[in-house]
């Protein structure tokens, strides 16, 4: 079972970024519930009830090429910048909420990833969060997860961060780290060349052990939470971090 979950997380990998590579467009999003559309026309999004009333507009910033969501209610729109490009990329907007056609809140891409070697290059694009970002909690809540292992909530009304925390417990015997390992079939304990270092002081010879039964027999090459020689890596990071190089701007 273990063997087929981890297969599943690669394959969805392999096909993030195959879709990352392609350019993106859209000019129509529905909120979930089908009453209400943001429609861009000319130089502006339109956001129209079930009947066709114009309820407010926006002015169109690139959000064709990047994720769109409507509450439910039509007063919300969260534009989410996942897949960035171009120059300076530390300063660009990332994150924009607005409520009733006014925007309320934004975030830069520095404001959301302190260290910007916890990213991914897909392509010619840079993704920085998994890609399972969503409003939840009745669409009072935008919520994502950096590569740095933190989950942030926003209030979708105001667009402030009302969660950005790791879903455990950081203490000094905490360690995230990507690294080289041999899983042998006989015992839960291996020894990791660390490659890089995401949380945690360094260690001596760059090495560590500890103990999982996550990965079967071979040599694997992954970011792993080890926290008092045990990985305790959350399923919903397990096997989607692999930051491989840093931003130059």
């Amino acid at each position: 079972m273990k063997n087929i979950i981890l297969t599943l997380f690669y394959i969805g990998i392999t096909i993030g970024n195959a879709w990352a590579d392609e350019p993106r467009s859209q000019t129509v999003v529905r909120s979930r519930n089908e009453q209400f559309t943001f429609k861009l026309k000319k130089n502006n999004w339109n956001m129209t009830d079930s009947k066709g009333n114009l309820l407010y507009s926006i002015p169109e910033k690139g959000f064709v090429a990047m994720s769109v969501f409507i509450t439910n209610d039509g007063k919300n729109v969260v534009v989410m910048d996942d897949l960035i490009s171009g120059s300076k990329l530390n300063k660009k907007t990332v994150l924009r909420f607005f409520h009733e056609g006014k925007q309320t809140s934004s975030y830069s891409l520095s404001d959301l990833v302190k260290d910007t070697c916890n990213i991914v290059h897909a392509g010619q694009y840079v993704k920085w969060s998994l890609e399972d970002f969503d409003l939840s909690k009745n669409d009072s809540t935008f919520s994502l997860a950096t590569f740095e292992f933190n989950e942030i909530d926003f209030n979708t009304n105001t667009g402030q961060i009302t969660k950005n925390i790791k879903p455990f417990t950081v203490d000094r015997n905490t360690y995230i780290l990507r690294g080289r390992f041999y899983k042998s079939s006989s015992s839960d304990k291996t020894e990791m060349l660390v490659r890089k270092y995401i949380l945690g002081d360094k260690l001596p010879f760059d090495t560590i052990h500890f103990s999982t039964d996550m990965y079967t027999k071979g040599n694997w090459d992954q970011v792993v939470v080890i926290k008092d020689g045990i990985d305790v890596t959350p399923i919903r990071f397990r096997g989607e971090v692999f930051g491989d190089g840093c931003l130059i701007n």
